[in-house]
């Protein structure tokens, strides 16, 4: 598979992406923060310095002195000299005294004492009797006013009390509390931004480097390899939860999109996350060759994977293979006879035997039709006298004699759930009787086959010189062989296996001339 480039920080990565999304959001908040806030602040700092004039203005009107001196006009000054030093001692712009015609009694401005107050704002509290905060300006400019009334000691209103705020020193105050909140939002606008090159950092880890789109191709790159195959893929969490698998396996095991575990009989070795090579195991009543293997990541298992092949394509595989083997086998026996027989020709044509070589031209090198009849009168499954016929030509090139028991028979079309294992079973042990045969004197080779009773039994017996007892059960085992050959050491291992799942057995005994081996496979199949 092609690798994947990996995209580079100025190429459009997720890093940048994020980054720029973090910025741009951080940015968009700030900006639109900052136009709300100044309105929001402003309505905020207006109202709570008008509240504070307000409160002012309303304590300095209940004060007796100063209800006394209004009521008086202040003849001698004194209000103005009381209102001056209290002004010091707070924060207000100025303090304003009037009496009931708005004229004024104190002013910041000794110049406009007995002048009437500007703004225009002062009906309320004159005429009503409201306490309440204004905005107007004066003569000092724009203000945020606390206005109230002062009452006399007959309860009428004599007066007035303005305490005000300038508007540009409450916008200085605004600016200054602004410029605190953006010093804040600048603050975490940086610290986004270095969280979001963290946070991609991390997310780049968690995704081993790739970035999205790389991903998404590896992912249907993925998708595509998984369902070329020809094996059942699984893959599981450490809970034994199925997490993929192909549609291969979804054909073999009959799951669907909604199917949250493996086939029990492979579920309970998916769960003990070992490895394991060229497992056989039993689901949904067939075996299947299995291959697990566990998914680590940073040193600590994650889950594991499956490939499964049905048992019977594999060893239909191994089977073709091997035939395969034995057919290029023959083929160069048969070039080096035909090269003898070719050498012997020209020898009697030089030495003038025309009449000898002749004769061996002609001469029949076929084995005997009639027995291949034999074979189909007696044998009346086609695919057991397939077998039988085959194997015949196949020792009789080995210079091996095939013999059919006179006393077999087949009547009847065997089940093909049975019929279908035969080639394995019948096909391995022929070849081994025929091998044996072949190293002995007599080379002959007796077949026997019946159907009578509840099983078909097979008997095939070789003039060899036997199977040595201490090696009966060790033959059966996967890759065990006497023959010194590479590949071999599987077709008992598969003769075995199949006759098991069959329901049946082989034994090997001693024979009339070497080794005879009884299959046994009930008619009925595999009970499941």
């Amino acid at each position: 598979m092609q690798n994947v480039k990996k995209t580079s920080f100025l190429h459009e990565g997720l890093l940048l992406k994020i980054l720029i999304f973090s910025t741009m959001l951080v940015l968009a908040t700030l900006f639109t923060f900052t136009l709300f806030l100044g309105h929001i602040l402003k309505e905020l700092m207006e109202e709570q310095i008008g509240q504070r004039a307000l409160a002012i203005s309303k304590t300095i009107s209940l004060i007796p002195e100063v209800i006394e001196l209004v009521e008086q006009k202040d003849p001698d000054g004194k209000l103005s000299l009381m209102i001056t030093s209290l002004q010091k001692s707070i924060d207000a712009r100025f303090i304003v005294i009037g009496d009931q015609d708005s004229i004024r009694l104190t002013h910041p401005n000794q110049d406009l004492i007995g002048e009437r107050m500007m703004g225009d704002d002062n009906d309320k509290a004159l005429k009503e009797g409201l306490y309440y905060t204004s905005k107007a300006t004066g003569t000092l400019g724009p203000s945020i006013r606390g206005k109230s009334p002062i009452f006399g000691k007959n309860g009428d209103i004599v007066g007035i009390v303005s305490v005000g705020y300038l508007e540009e020193n409450v916008r200085k105050i605004i600016t200054e509390r602004h410029q605190q909140f953006l010093i804040y939002f600048y603050g975490a606008m940086i610290l986004t931004v270095i969280m979001a090159f963290i946070l991609s950092q991390k997310i780049k880890s968690s995704l081993l480097g790739y970035e999205p789109q790389e991903i998404s191709r590896l992912f249907l790159e993925k998708e595509a390899i998984l369902n070329a195959v020809k094996e059942a893929i699984i893959a599981t969490n450490t809970e034994g939860e199925m997490t993929l698998c192909n549609e291969v396996a979804k054909s073999y095991f009959f799951l669907s999109e909604t199917t949250k575990h493996p086939p029990l009989g492979l579920e309970k070795y998916l769960l003990t996350c070992k490895e394991m090579k060229d497992v056989t195991i039993e689901i949904h009543g067939e075996d299947y060759i299995c291959n697990l293997s566990p998914i680590s990541h940073e040193g600590k298992t994650i889950g594991m994977v499956a490939s499964c092949r049905k048992k019977d394509e594999i060893d239909a595989l191994v089977w073709e293979l091997t035939r395969v083997k034995q057919y290029s086998e023959r083929l160069r026996e048969k070039k080096h006879e035909f090269s003898n027989l070719l050498h012997l020709i020209s020898g009697y044509i030089q030495i003038g035997e025309y009449d000898k070589a002749i004769a061996l031209i002609s001469e029949d090198h076929l084995p005997d039709e009639k027995i291949i009849e034999q074979f189909q009168s007696v044998i009346h499954d086609p695919i057991v006298a397939s077998i039988f016929i085959g194997k015949y030509y196949f020792a009789f090139e080995k210079g091996v004699k095939v013999i059919l028991d006179e006393n077999s028979s087949i009547q009847q079309s065997i089940d093909p759930s049975i019929s279908k294992h035969l080639l394995t079973i019948l096909g391995n042990i022929i070849n081994n009787a025929i091998d044996a045969a072949k190293l002995s004197e007599k080379k002959e080779v007796i077949l026997f086959a019946t159907d009578i009773g509840n099983d078909l039994i097979f008997e095939i017996e070789d003039s060899g010189e036997g199977i040595d007892s201490t090696m009966n059960e060790k033959i059966f085992d996967k890759g065990f062989t006497t023959k010194g050959e590479l590949h071999s050491g599987y077709g008992l291992f598969f003769v075995k296996s199949t006759l098991e799942w069959l329901g049946g057995f082989i034994s090997f005994g001693k024979g009339n001339y070497g080794t005879i081996a009884s299959i046994h496979i009930p008619k009925g199949g595999r009970n499941d």
